[in-house]
C-alpha cells in the first residue's frame, strides 16, 4: 500500500511538472541534437561530407533554425550511423522527429527492462511502474527524450548486452553495435572485458561497426574520425555546458593547465575506483552500473544527456541497496537526476524541476522496503535544500542558451566545423569562466560518485554478511 501510494504521488508530481510548469520554449526545432543527425543523413543523401561545413546547408532548412545567421551544429555520430541516418533523411524533418521520438520511448522501456533484469528484480508490474516512473523524472533521460538525443538508445544497447552475453551471443553483438552509436554511453561496458561471452560479443559489435563505416566512410575512417573528435573535443573543452573535471576546474578560474591537469587527476582516481570496485564485486551488472557512474569523470566530453550512463546504478540500487548504501544511493540519484545548469539557462523551469526531483524521490523510495522509509526522509529534507539555495544561485547566475545568444553571429567563410563550433560558443558567452555555473555541475558529478560508492558499500555489506 505504501509503495502504491508513493508511486502515485510520483505520477502526480509528473503530470503537474508536465501539464502546469513547464518553461518558457525556446526558439528552434523540436529534438534539436536529432537535428544534425537527420542533416547529416541529407547531406550524405547529397554527395557531400556530413561532418563538414556541408550540413549547414541541410540544417538551415530545417523549421524554425534561423537561417539569416550561423549556427551550425556539428555532426560528431560515428560514420556508421550515417546508413541509418540517411534512412532517417528520406523522410520530411517532421516526420523523421516523430518516428525518432516513438524510438526513444522504446529505449526508455527497454532501458528500465535490462536494468531491473540485470539487478535480478522479478519483472512486477509495480517494479516496472517504479522503474519507468524514476527514468521519467531523471533529468538526463528527459534531456535525452527532448533533445532527440541518440545517447539514450545507446546505454539501452550496453544495458541490454550485459544481459544478453549469456543468453544469445547475436543479441548482445547487435547491442553493442548500437552501443558504440555514443561511445561514452559504452565505456561501461570495459567492466565485462575478461568475461568470455560479452567479450566476444563487444568485438563482433566492433568489428560490425567498423564494416558499417567502411560502407559509409572508407577503410581509414577510425582515423580520420579520432581527428574530428579530437578537434571537437578541443573546441568544446572548456564549454560552460561540459561537465567534465576540467571544464569545471576552468569555470573555477584555474587556468588551462591547471584545468587539465585536475582533469587527469580525478580520471586517475575514477579509474582507480574501478579497479577497486571489479576487484571486490563479482556480480556483473553491478560492475557495469558502477563503471558506468563513474565514466563522466573519465570521458573528458560530458553534456547533461550523457549522465543518462548514470541511470543503471540509480535503478539496481533502488532495487537492491539497504542500510547505508542506500541512503547514500538516494542522495547520489537525487543530486543526478536533477538537471542544476538548467536551473541556470531556464529559470522558468525551476518548478517543473523540483516536481521531477520529487517524483524521483518517491520512485526511489517505493523500490526499496517499507522500512527504509525513516532513512530516507533526512536525505529528502537535505536535497531539498540544496535545491534551494542551488536554485537561488541559478537565478542569481543566468546562463546563456545557445543558439539563443548568437545575435547575427557569422563564422569565417574557411573555418572548420570545429572552428565554427568554438566561435558559436564564445560568442553565445558559454566559454566565460564562472564559479557559480561550475558549483552547479559539481553537485551532478557529486551524485556520479555516490552512486559508484553506494555500490562498493553494498559489495562490502554483503561480504560481511
Amino acid at each position: 500500500m505504501t509503495r502504491r501510494w508513493l508511486l502515485g504521488a510520483a505520477c502526480a508530481a509528473i503530470a503537474i511538472a508536465v501539464l502546469a510548469t513547464r518553461p518558457v520554449r525556446t526558439p528552434g526545432p523540436p529534438a534539436r541534437d536529432f537535428e544534425a543527425y537527420w542533416s547529416a543523413g541529407v547531406t550524405r543523401n547529397a554527395g557531400a561530407d556530413p561532418y563538414g561545413r556541408a550540413i549547414w546547408n541541410a540544417e538551415r532548412r530545417v523549421p524554425d533554425v534561423d537561417a539569416a545567421r550561423d549556427e551550425l551544429l556539428p555532426f560528431v555520430g560515428p560514420p556508421a550511423s550515417l546508413l541509418a541516418w540517411g534512412v532517417a533523411a528520406r523522410w520530411s524533418y517532421d516526420a523523421a522527429t516523430r518516428a525518432w521520438w516513438a524510438l526513444l520511448a522504446i529505449s526508455l522501456l527497454g532501458l528500465v527492462a535490462a536494468v531491473a533484469a540485470g539487478a535480478g528484480a522479478r519483472l512486477e508490474l509495480t517494479a516496472f511502474v517504479g522503474g519507468v516512473v524514476l527514468a521519467i523524472a531523471f533529468a538526463p533521460i528527459s534531456s535525452d527524450l527532448a533533445l532527440g538525443q541518440i545517447a539514450l538508445p545507446a546505454f539501452a544497447g550496453a544495458c541490454a548486452l550485459v544481459v544478453l552475453a549469456d543468453r544469445s551471443l547475436p543479441a548482445a553483438a547487435a547491442c553493442a553495435c548500437v552501443a558504440f552509436t555514443q561511445p561514452n554511453a559504452a565505456l561501461g561496458l570495459l567492466s565485462q572485458l575478461g568475461r568470455n561471452r560479452a567479450t566476444l560479443a563487444l568485438f563482433a559489435g566492433l568489428l560490425a561497426t567498423y564494416a558499417l563505416g567502411v560502407l559509409a566512410a572508407g577503410w581509414a575512417w577510425p582515423r580520420a574520425y579520432a581527428r574530428l573528435l579530437a578537434a571537437h573535443g578541443a573546441a568544446e573543452r572548456f564549454d560552460a555546458i561540459q561537465f567534465s573535471p576540467a571544464s569545471i576546474a576552468y569555470g573555477f578560474v584555474a587556468n588551462p593547465i591547471e584545468a587539465r591537469a585536475v582533469g587527469v587527476a580525478f580520471a586517475a582516481i575514477a579509474v582507480g575506483a574501478a579497479v577497486a570496485i571489479a576487484l571486490r564485486f563479482r556480480e556483473r551488472f553491478a560492475r557495469f552500473a558502477a563503471f558506468s557512474a563513474l565514466a563522466p569523470f573519465v570521458a573528458g566530453f560530458v553534456h547533461e544527456h550523457d549522465l543518462v550512463v548514470t541511470f543503471a546504478a540509480a535503478l539496481w540500487c533502488a532495487l537492491r541497496t539497504r542500510g547505508i548504501a542506500r541512503t547514500v544511493a538516494l542522495a547520489g540519484t537525487l543530486l543526478v537526476c536533477v538537471d542544476w545548469l538548467g536551473l541556470a539557462q531556464r529559470p522558468s523551469g525551476i518548478a517543473q524541476s523540483l516536481l521531477l526531483a520529487t517524483a524521483a524521490f518517491a520512485a526511489f523510495v517505493a523500490l526499496g522496503q517499507p522500512v527504509e522509509l525513516l532513512r530516507a526522509v533526512p536525505v529528502g529534507i537535505a536535497m531539498a535544500a540544496v535545491f534551494a539555495v542551488a536554485a537561488f544561485l541559478a537565478v542569481g547566475h543566468p546562463i546563456p542558451i545557445w543558439p539563443d545568444a548568437l545575435a547575427s553571429f557569422h563564422a569565417g567563410a574557411n573555418a572548420s566545423p570545429a572552428a565554427v563550433w568554438f566561435a558559436e560558443q564564445r560568442a553565445s558567452g558559454l566559454l566565460a569562466a564562472v564559479p557559480a555555473w561550475s558549483l552547479l555541475r559539481s553537485l551532478s558529478l557529486l551524485g556520479c560518485a555516490l552512486l559508484a560508492a553506494a555500490i562498493y558499500r553494498h559489495s562490502a555489506c554483503c561480504r560481511t554478511a
